[in-house]
């Protein structure tokens, strides 16, 4: 990856605005769980497979969505403490600076 940096350059406004822009996409995004498997109309024999599928495949779809929200969630507030962290340091860094350059004028 070549070599170490030995400084940052970051942008806190831009850290802040992510964290703002990340957002869960509303309720359109939200999966409806079947209350109950339906009844297969005419006895059908292949209906009890796919109705269970279908109750399968709903619930881990509901399941990685409510999973995904709550990712998104922790990268919207890891974006925003980044932000703080960084622009605390970057302060702090540069009233050392200017605290050796009153020291040494």
């Amino acid at each position: 990856m070549g070599e170490a940096r030995h400084e940052m350059h970051g942008d806190p406004e831009a850290m802040r605005g992510f964290a703002e822009r990340v957002a869960w996409p509303g309720a359109e995004a939200d999966v409806a769980v079947p209350p109950a498997a339906a009844p297969c109309p005419a006895g059908m024999s292949a209906c009890a497979g796919f109705t269970a599928a279908d109750l399968a495949a709903t619930l881990s779809l509901s399941q990685f969505l409510a999973e995904t929200r709550d990712d998104i969630a922790t990268l919207k507030a890891a974006a925003a403490v980044a932000a703080a962290d960084y622009e605390a340091t970057d302060q702090a860094g540069a009233r050392a600076v200017l605290g050796y350059v009153i020291a040494q004028g």
